[in-house]
């Protein structure tokens, strides 16, 4: 018989008891320090009492209540409420009585000046330190007023000779005895306010008392600090539990499997967070050090024990391995904005004694940068050699070994942009070199245990820092556009290596470096100072070519599983490179400068067949035709193009109306260009990629149309007016020159529209014929005089009889006995099974 469950209590009565146990008792300790507080205020008004004794009256009130509180706390009667439900009525108490001590302290220096700043201060701390300690018998609440007491105390008590020594020496007491409780009574809670308080203090010291020499005790205050805050995660959790094992990412969808799985979130454990956090505020207050320090070597050298403390923290609890790269993250960050001398060429330039300016070491750089580069060369030991040492054996071997390859390669690229002269040294290339080779031969050890967990990751962060670091000596060698070439030319290199190693995790490295180089190539403005055309050619061409045999590499990898976000990006990438090739290649041909606005009509124009003839070769090259970079690029290449043919050739730069000199030749010059040579690539594409739905397939030829109507028109204006159509007269003999371009025009679209079935071309020839018709009756009859309106109107009867005639040729029915013909499926207009049933 199932047991019977409790009726549910109604809210009213949840809301009584959480009022009458909670919140009324904690109203009532409030109530009771104020109490005391407005004793004192009317003690004060009316003169009852000296100042020493209402100090003294405040001490006894506050202890007394304290003690009354955990008087009351060890009560056997209270024990036993404790036991079936939260019990405020002892806290409260007690904290009322804090609070009263603590004002009395404070009242008795500030108001009364009855005690002397150090004994203040002395007295406000080892209240904070009380309320800390009974917040082990007593609860949070108490450890939080503890806490917060200490950490205003020194607002609270200012001193005129503010000594960074004994404030963060009592910074860190506090902290200590936060952290004690944190780990004894598993407050995390409370972790996150003594960790706001920890890191508040450093950063208002630096703003307003810091002097020199204040970055030792500043730095062992960080450093200790930073060792406190990681202690529950090392010791708090008792390992093996289920809580101290290492998430599993979740399973990857979409575009997410491209990326590898160390950068996948995982859920942390609550004092891991505190750790992470931690460690990520010091570390902005160890660069911040650094730098008002002006990288000295005190502060230098407590950035250093921090980054061992993030190592050795991170390997011994491999749960907050992370902490390691944040050290990193911290190193970069420091000596990013180290004020340097300038470097320059030799011969350095001489003072008025003709003595050197700037005092160099035998190495040849100001003592200055020799001491930056040493710098900077051992914390890359230290990252390098230790997260190699760290990873064998360590469950996340991926992030060691990626801490031991990207990190000397980012010191050594920052070094490089912070020292290189304009004539680079060939030292840098060397050093570069120097390191790729290590990491060549730090894979070898590595490969051998490649089937450990996380190896594979391991061998796909040396191979990319190898790979990046033979891209860095190419790119402290080259000039300019090899910079971005030698970038590229690591993804091919990354996809062999992929292909090569079976290391899959490799292609989310290929991702970031493709992303870079699209950044650097697409949106870099400084792309337009560059002289010459050859790097157009190279510079974009030689990454293009690279994105394809990376993505043929990665497409057709043994597992069946290579075709996926990576691959795409990269044939994308070959596509935007070919295309700002051809088009940055255009305009400075044209107009002399990357720099300067488009030439003209005729610029536009070669832009506008470049985008169709790419687009062409993308649908009529059938080993790429069906891929989707293939589909949507030439899509958005022929949209791009018919914008700018439909905007600009038609309306915006019309040599009608802009005056632009169109060539001298008949029929072939630029109007042919701009409106003849475009029409014919759109009706290509078309025919070789029609549009996916019946109405764009009808409408989508009416622009190539429309473009070779306005080449005849301008064409026939041009042969009377001249290679500038400016002109505002027109002659009888224009005039009819129009009527007769456009009339056969208007039959050739007839022929062809019906000789191959294209309704919609056959519908545009009988519009224009109508057209045609229009004007000769309607302008030609009173506008055109002697043998021109005759011409007209002859001609006009003529072709349409002829247009008769060719209907009922070619459209005439089939012989008795023989079946009539499918129409055709390029014809999809109703009108033609009307028209043939017209001509039976």
């Amino acid at each position: 018989m199932p047991k019977p469950t409790a009726p549910p209590r109604a809210g009213w009565r949840e809301l009584e008891e959480s009022l009458a146990s909670r919140w009324l008792i904690w109203l009532g300790g409030g109530t009771m320090a104020l109490a005391a507080a407005f004793f004192i205020k009317l003690s004060v008004e009316h003169g009852w009492l000296g100042p020493g004794v209402r100090v003294a009256l405040g001490l006894l009130a506050g202890f007394g209540l304290m003690v009354g509180g955990e008087w009351l706390r060890r009560r056997p009667a209270q024990r036993a409420v404790a036991a079936l439900r939260p019990d405020y009525v002892p806290p409260a108490l007690t904290a009322a009585g804090l609070f009263t001590a603590f004002a009395s302290v404070y009242g008795g220096f500030a108001l009364f000046d009855l005690f002397a700043p150090l004994v203040a201060f002395a007295l406000l701390a080892a209240l904070s330190l009380v309320g800390i300690g009974l917040s082990l018998l007593q609860g949070p609440f108490i450890a939080a007023l503890g806490l917060l007491a200490g950490y205003v105390t020194p607002l609270l008590i200012p001193s005129d000779n503010p000594d960074a020594w004994g404030l963060f020496a009592y910074l860190l007491a506090l902290n200590g005895a936060g952290m004690a409780v944190v780990l004894y009574r598993r407050w995390r809670w409370l972790g996150w306010g003594a960790l706001a308080g920890a890191a508040l203090w450093p950063l208002v010291w630096m703003i307003d008392p810091w002097r020199s020499g204040d970055a030792l005790p500043t730095g062992l205050y960080l450093l200790l600090t930073s060792a406190l805050f990681l202690v529950p995660a090392v010791l708090g959790v008792v390992a093996g539990t289920a809580e101290d094992r290492l998430a599993e990412p979740a399973p990857a969808t979409g575009w997410r499997r491209a990326l590898p799985d160390w950068i996948r979130r995982k859920q942390r454990h609550p004092a891991d967070r505190l750790a992470m956090m931690a460690m990520r505020l010091f570390g902005l207050l160890f660069a911040a050090v650094t730098w008002s320090d002006g990288h000295d070597a005190v502060s230098l050298s407590v950035l250093t024990l921090f980054a061992l403390l993030a190592m050795a923290a991170g390997r011994r609890t491999e749960r907050i391995a992370g902490v390691a790269w944040i050290a990193a993250l911290t190193v970069l960050l420091s000596l990013a904005p180290w004020s340097l001398p300038y470097v320059p060429s030799s011969p350095p330039p001489l003072t008025a004694e003709g003595q050197p300016l700037i005092v160099a070491d035998p190495a040849g750089y100001p003592a200055e940068v020799a001491r930056f580069l040493w710098v900077a060369g051992g914390f890359a030991a230290l990252f390098g050699i230790g997260g190699f040492a760290a990873l064998w054996g360590a469950r996340r071997a991926a992030l060691w070994a990626s801490l031991s390859a990207l990190v000397p390669l980012a010191l050594l690229t920052l070094a490089y942009a912070q020292v290189a002269p304009p004539e680079t040294a060939i030292g840098w290339p060397a050093a570069a070199l120097g390191l790729a080779a290590l990491l060549v031969a730090g894979t070898t050890p590595l490969a051998r245990h490649r089937h450990r967990p996380g190896a594979a990751l391991g061998l796909a962060a040396f191979s990319a820092g190898a790979s990046g670091a033979i891209a860095l000596g190419a790119t402290m060698t080259l000039q300019e556009a090899w910079l971005t070439v030698a970038l590229a030319m690591q993804v091919p290199v990354l996809a062999w290596l992929e292909r090569r190693m079976t290391l899959r995790e490799l292609r989310g490295v290929a991702l970031l470096v493709a992303v870079v180089v699209l950044v650097r190539l697409a949106i870099n403005p400084y792309v337009l100072d560059y002289e010459g055309y050859a790097w157009i050619a190279y510079g974009y061409g030689l990454p293009a070519l690279g994105f394809l045999v990376a993505a043929r590499l990665m497409r057709t990898a043994p597992d069946g599983k290579g075709d996926d976000l990576v691959v795409m990006v990269l044939e994308a990438g070959a596509l935007i490179f070919t295309t700002l090739m051809l088009s940055l290649g255009i305009h400075r041909w044209m107009a002399g400068s990357l720099e300067a606005e488009p030439s003209g009509l005729t610029e536009v124009a070669l832009h506008t067949l470049s985008w169709l003839g790419l687009a062409l070769l993308l649908a009529a090259d059938r080993r790429w035709s069906a891929r989707p970079v293939a589909v949507w690029g030439r899509r958005l290449l022929v949209l791009l193009a018919a914008a700018t043919a439909f905007f600009l050739h038609l309306l915006g730069l019309n040599p009608l109306w802009n005056f632009e000199w169109v060539g001298t030749w008949p029929v072939v010059n630029r109007l042919l260009l701009a409106y003849g040579a475009p029409a014919v690539l759109l009706l290509l594409y078309l025919w070789y990629d029609p549009p996916p739905s019946r109405s764009l397939r009808s409408a989508a030829p009416v622009l190539p149309m429309l473009l070779i109507a306005t080449n005849l028109a301008l064409e026939i204006r041009r042969a009377f007016q001249g290679p500038v159509l400016n002109g505002y007269e027109m002659s009888d003999a224009e005039w009819y020159a129009y009527s007769v371009g456009f009339l056969l025009f208007a039959v050739a679209m007839l022929v062809v529209g019906i000789r191959f079935g294209w309704g919609w071309m056959r519908h545009a020839g009988l519009v224009l014929v109508l057209a045609v018709v229009a004007k000769v009756f309607l302008s030609d009859m009173s506008d055109l005089e002697g043998m021109y309106r005759v011409a007209s109107f002859l001609g006009l009867g003529v072709s349409l009889v002829g247009i008769g005639w060719l209907y009922q040729r070619l459209l005439r029915p089939p012989a008795a006995g023989t079946p009539p013909e499918p129409p055709s499926p390029a014809d999809d207009l109703p009108t033609d099974n009307l028209l043939d049933q017209r001509t039976h």
